[in-house]
């Protein structure tokens, strides 16, 4: 997640009461390091106002570790009732649909672990390189298209928002071009893996894209 989307779900959801967000499932958590050490604009930015507005707070990820609440995976029926029983108001789906194999039916499974009038946020790549976590299918959808896999839900706010590029990257970490630099002669020692490192050079002249979607359940 980057610092702009965990900005852009804060005011999003600061026009929704407390009250009627609570309790909030943060699916795909990771665990607490992440969050707060590896990207602390996680906490900062989105889960430290959330609970400054008392919004009771469950993280859960496939797998366990510190600050992860509930484990494993929703399709597993066990899993899936242990989340339901908590009644849920809000769920976030962040960056997550480009990492399931059926994103439709993924979405069916979330939109069941939120009440009638409760509220679903989603944001997902649209102009992103690949990147696996464990997979990445390259499910790149506009708000159209994400708003199509609630069907239960209608939307309540839609944008792209525009984070960064590959340059931001480079200035933190410019050894890393060495990837492009080194690769670039040898195609032919792997041409999937070739393409895909070389299709980074487009993000050092574009700017990622993210589609950032808030629903409400209305059936």
């Amino acid at each position: 997640m980057f610092w702009h989307e965990a900005e852009w779900i804060t005011r999003a959801l600061g026009r929704v009461p407390g009250d009627a967000l609570m309790p909030l499932l943060n699916l795909g958590s990771s665990d607490r390091k992440f969050r707060a050490v590896i990207q602390p604009w996680i906490e900062s930015a989105l889960f430290a106002p959330l609970a400054a507005r008392a919004v009771a707070i469950v993280h859960s990820d496939l797998k366990s570790g510190e600050g992860i609440d509930v484990s494993g995976d929703i399709f597993d029926d066990r899993v899936f009732e242990t989340l339901r029983g908590r009644g849920f108001r809000c769920v976030l789906i962040c960056n997550i649909l480009e990492h399931v194999v059926d994103p439709a039916r993924f979405a069916r499974r979330c939109e069941d672990l939120v009440a009638v009038g409760g509220y679903i946020v989603v944001t997902v790549p649209l102009s992103y390189p690949y990147h696996r976590d464990p997979i990445d299918t390259l499910y790149r959808p506009t708000a159209e298209e994400v708003a199509g896999l609630f069907a239960r839900s209608r939307v309540l706010e839609a944008a792209v928002i525009e984070p960064g590029s590959y340059r931001d990257d480079l200035r933190r970490r410019p050894w890393i071009i060495l990837r492009q630099i080194v690769r670039a002669p040898f195609p032919f020692l792997g041409y999937t893996r070739w393409k895909r490192s070389m299709k980074k050079i487009y993000w050092l002249f574009n700017n990622y894209r993210i589609t950032c979607v808030v629903l409400q359940r209305a059936r």
